[in-house]
């Protein structure tokens, strides 16, 4: 301690013996101190955090020294710590015009940039403070993680969840200290739901014991549950031994037992069979639906007889989800025996269990896949037969007519959809949110509506359909492609090198509109630099919302040819742009 204040006593009398010193050289030249005392001066400002009379000590240093880069480039870093962007991108200018080939200097540059991340994260606006804990995020810096953990600590819930999602992905010791601490007091869900994921992510088992709590607590929603069953699973890294199992199938707590399912599952621990026949006659039908799943999952060899009588049994059940588990369980072993429940429930008079029906049928792969072509060939709704088609393409039957009503539905239905689960049962269906934005304002309906659609105009590709390239070019045209870069952290996709090709044909389209559409998907998709030059060459003209993911799609792809238009972009008005690019030059200078 009195060696660090020794220290600190020493760089501020050469602080203040300096400041005479250049006070007296703004005098008379002649007596102008050393270009290395005043720049060891500077460094010592900048050791100190003391930015405003560090800053105003670096601009007389310029006028003194005007050929001396150095000068310059501390001035730069003293305006971008102060947040004075004008500024700074002044001297930047002057900087490059006076040393052009420091054009590239990616240390000053990242500096620049952080000093508008900075400035941004104590914005006021969400929105501003959301990008720059984007920007924090793909950092992966020691700076970036100041941001997110302030950004954890924000007085706004959707700030703080946003941040956790984004800090589980770190493993920094600091952030993953601060998840621990969310998890136990955070009351608001949108946050606290982020933080037990995290804990599976972030791999932090000190909290193991409280999410079995959480678990077997009665005032814990059937969401947290299940995202504490995830987060279970993650942190068990090895085979879950009998005796433990066992207490979890005969717990009192419903969520135990149907960690007790999917643990069997997850290890395949056909040793624990025994459990799961119990279980499938649990008085909980999320239990039972998981047990009947978690056997076909383990899909024994043995027992052959007690399956089949379980599965009988289920098929019984009032609950469709529980009832179309054990069909599908069934089908696995008697094909022809499942069909008229699989039949019974695919004309359900509600379409949320003909849409669930469609989606167990297609989880039962090459043994209902008869079942699944008759059906999709005769079934009136049109998302029974969207998911029936996925299931014949899976299984590679009856390409072309499942490919054709893809592209159908693709074309003609407006709705925005939405991708959903039950269990092992994943179904495309409408989305019938009403609202604009998800809890934590960063995926939108129709965000999710086009990543879906996207993903399935790859799957087109893939399959060498002939009118694929056709499709995405009437899809391009058709809609305003684009999605935020916080959208796409959350919903990470990649297109496949076919799907990639046919986009790349489509920047030499004769419509403007869809060379830039489809350089945003190459941007999101490859992170293919063929794409630049689109980007650029629309931004000009391109509204606000637009220009966000042009500079948002230039940092995806995240190449060093773009930091020279990144930075003239930094001139942008809207503080927005300004910090969106920002972001994407800390992705180009860490790609």
């Amino acid at each position: 301690m009195v060696a660090a204040n020794l220290r600190i006593l020493i760089i501020l009398l050469v602080i203040l013996y300096g400041r005479c010193q250049l006070d007296a050289g703004m005098t008379s030249l002649q007596a102008s101190p050393s270009e290395e005392h005043l720049f060891r001066r500077l460094q010592a400002h900048l050791i100190l955090k003391d930015w405003n009379v560090g800053q105003q000590e670096a601009e007389k240093c310029v006028m003194l020294y005007p050929d001396s880069p150095s000068f310059q480039v501390m001035n730069i870093r003293f305006l971008a710590e102060l947040g004075m962007e004008k500024e700074m991108l002044k001297e930047w200018e002057s900087y490059v015009k006076h040393f052009p080939e420091k054009e590239l200097d990616r240390e000053l540059i990242e500096e620049m940039a952080w000093g508008v991340l900075k400035k941004a994260s104590a914005s006021s606006s969400l929105v501003i403070r959301q990008m720059s804990l984007l920007a924090a995020f793909f950092s992966q810096e020691g700076k970036g993680i100041s941001i997110l953990l302030r950004g954890m600590r924000d007085e706004n819930y959707a700030i703080r969840a946003f941040a956790v999602k984004l800090a589980g992905r770190c493993r920094d010791k600091k952030l993953i200290d601060e998840v621990n601490l969310l998890f136990k007091k955070e009351k608001v869900w949108q946050v606290r739901k982020g933080t037990i994921q995290a804990i599976g992510t972030m791999k932090i088992r000190e909290l193991k014991g409280d999410l079995e709590a959480l678990l077997a607590s009665d005032s814990s929603s059937t969401d947290e549950k299940k995202l504490a069953i995830t987060s279970l699973l993650k942190l068990m890294e090895e085979k879950i031994n009998r005796q433990e199992l066992s207490s979890l199938s005969t717990s009192n707590r419903a969520g135990l037992r149907l960690l007790a399912c999917q643990a069997v599952a997850h290890f395949q621990l056909t040793r624990d069979l025994d459990l799961l026949f119990t279980l499938a006659k649990d008085r909980h039908s999320d239990v039972k639906t998981a047990a009947f799943q978690a056997i076909g999952l383990v899909r024994p060899s043995e027992h052959t007889n007690e399956v089949i009588s379980c599965a009988r049994e289920g098929i019984l059940n009032i609950h469709p989800q529980v009832s179309l588990s054990a069909a599908w369980l069934l089908t696995l072993y008697l094909p022809e025996e499942a069909k008229p429940s699989f039949t019974q429930f695919l004309y359900d008079s509600r379409q949320e269990v003909r849409i669930l029906a469609a989606s167990a049928l297609r989880a039962t792969g090459h043994y209902g896949v008869s079942l699944a072509l008759d059906h999709f060939r005769k079934h009136p709704d049109p998302f029974v037969r969207l998911n029936l088609a996925l299931g014949l393409i899976d299984q590679r039957t009856a390409v072309d007519e499942a490919c054709a009503y893809l592209k159908e539905m693709l074309k003609k239905n407006k709705d925005k959809w939405i991708e959903k689960e039950v269990g092992l049962f994943q179904f495309i269906t409408h989305n019938r949110m009403r609202k604009d934005r998800d809890d934590e304002g960063v995926v939108t309906p129709e965000m999710e509506n086009q990543m879906l659609r996207i993903e399935l105009l790859n799957l087109l590709t893939i399959l060498n359909d002939t009118d694929a390239l056709s499709t995405i070019r009437s899809y391009l045209l058709e809609r305003s492609w684009g999605i935020s870069a916080a959208a796409a952290a959350a919903l990470l996709i990649e297109g496949d090198e076919p799907a990639i090709g046919l986009v790349q044909d489509l920047l030499n389209d004769e419509q403007p509109k869809v060379r830039l559409q489809a350089a945003l998907v190459l941007s999101l998709w490859g992170r293919e630099e063929i794409a630049i030059q689109a980007l650029e060459e629309g931004y000009g003209t391109a509204n606000h919302e637009l220009k966000s993911r042009i500079l948002e799609g230039l940092g995806r792809i995240g190449a060093i040819r773009s930091i020279p238009f990144l930075i003239q972009t930094l001139n942008e008005p809207s503080q927005t742009l300004r910090v969106i690019a920002a972001m994407s030059l800390i992705q180009c200078l860490n790609h």
